[in-house]
């Protein structure tokens, strides 16, 4: 029987990972889990707690959470990486707009 969607939330790979961390604390992960943690491990560029804050303040910013939430997991580092993620938007930003958001990225950065 398949299985039913209770909730959907839009998640960064650190929460992922913090996710993933607590459930193999309660009882292991299955092989398709850990496949998932060992690549979140490696791609991870904030700790979960870092990475909501982060996508709090981009959201702040007038940015969608399912795009704060791949430039949190991309934390991109130059304003033209920043325009490729921002292009699914529907909002044009200014360049002042994307200088702003690039400062807030910095300040994140580890």
């Amino acid at each position: 029987m398949p299985k039913e969607i209770v909730k959907e939330k839009i998640l960064t790979f650190p929460q992922v990972k913090k996710l993933l961390e607590e459930r193999e604390k309660e009882g292991g992960l299955n092989y398709l889990q850990k496949i998932t943690y060992d690549y979140i491990t490696k791609l991870s560029k904030l700790d979960a707690n870092r990475a909501e804050e982060l996508m709090k303040k981009l959201e702040m910013e007038g940015i969608s959470p399912i795009v704060a939430a791949q430039i949190v997991n991309i934390m991109p580092k130059t304003i033209d990486e920043l325009r490729t993620i921002l292009s699914t938007e529907n909002k044009l930003f200014l360049p002042s707009e994307l200088e702003k958001i690039l400062s807030i990225i910095n300040s994140f950065r580890q």
